[in-house]
């Protein structure tokens, strides 16, 4: 029994979220000392408020790659999408707004269905097939929009409250994040097809073997991608009250930060709805920290590009680390 619990005690010290825990509390208080006035509620509350998006996009990246894939289009989806709403929206003032959030994941979910035609089907390689579809649906939002952009004065106020009203006091874009995270670290932990995910993304032969359909299981993961892309283009535009063929470039390699950071594997078959919450948090604070540092706000990119590479590091020798225990482990056993 003592060593039952002294295994258990050694794989929750051994297990990266742990260490991803230690990171952020350091980096609270670092953060804490050099700015403390972002600890303040109506901070905290603007923090999380401006970075829903990401964690709605890395949500549905964190799929895509554990399936051992990749979405460079979710940004141009979340352009597309919000161009759609908005435009519509501006046209028909009297539609309830729960009409366009439908019609935001609507766009988004046939994004991601063509994405995983290509790569399910076709068996095109993701980064190219994403790689062009990220600027046909740019292409598609500058169409739709006309170049035009949309201003606070343009969008009715049932539209902005689905993102800015609140309940109990958080905005409706953070609880909407926070259904979302629980929603799919349901899916992936407790539902058939949440497994073959990782099935397909561990294994791709074996889970043949096994009667799972990759093509179904990539197209399904791509599809949820690009729907929750296309929700996160409608709130977006809600949340900011602009909109924009342009708006979320860039946001594609945020999403990939936040996984990678999270402890999703590149390489496919590992991640977790937890890791991907706890990288999250930490862009979160990160992003916010630089943006309060005077003449840091220019490194932002390069920054998180230098976090991308240390997230990679860490999660090859995660790995390799891991690898060396079971061998030790089966060493001892002969």
């Amino acid at each position: 029994m003592k060593n039952q619990k002294n295994s258990l005690f050694k794989n929750i010290l051994n297990g990266r979220n742990t260490g991803l825990l230690i990171a952020f509390a350091v980096l609270l208080v670092i953060a804490a000392i050099i700015t403390p006035s972002m600890y303040s509620v109506s901070s905290i509350m603007n923090m999380f408020q401006n970075n829903a998006v990401y964690m709605m996009l890395a949500v549905g990246m964190m799929l895509v790659i554990i399936t051992g894939g990749i979405d460079l289009s979710v940004a141009s989806t979340l352009g597309l999408s919000g161009v759609i709403c908005s435009s519509l929206m501006s046209r028909n003032p009297d539609v309830p707004a729960i009409v366009w959030v439908f019609l935001g994941i609507l766009v988004g979910a046939l994004c991601g269905a063509f994405n995983g035609l290509i790569v399910g089907y076709l068996k095109m390689v993701p980064m190219i097939a994403t790689l062009g579809t990220m600027y046909i649906f740019r292409g598609f939002a500058f169409l739709a929009s006309g170049g035009e952009w949309w201003f606070p004065h343009q969008f009715t106020e049932g539209y902005l409250k689905f993102a800015t009203g609140k309940i109990l006091g958080v905005y409706n874009i953070l609880w909407i994040t926070i259904i979302i995270f629980i929603a799919f670290g349901i899916f992936l932990g407790y539902t058939a097809p949440g497994r073959r995910i990782y099935a397909i993304g561990t294994n791709k032969e074996s889970a043949k073997v096994a009667g799972i359909r990759e093509p179904k299981v990539t197209f399904m993961a791509f599809t949820i991608c690009g729907a929750l892309a296309g929700l996160a283009g409608m709130l977006y535009t809600a949340n900011y009250a602009i909109c924009y063929y342009g708006m979320g470039d860039g946001y594609e390699m945020i999403a990939i930060a936040i996984c990678i950071l999270g402890g999703v594997s590149i390489t496919g078959g590992k991640g977790s709805i937890d890791g991907v919450i706890i990288g999250a948090l930490m862009m979160s604070v990160i992003t916010y920290f630089i943006s309060l540092l005077p003449g840091l706000s220019v490194w932002q990119s390069a920054i998180q590009g230098a976090i991308i590479i240390i997230a990679v590091l860490i999660n090859i020798f995660t790995g390799l680390s891991a690898k060396k225990r079971v061998l030790k482990e089966r060493g001892a056993l002969i």
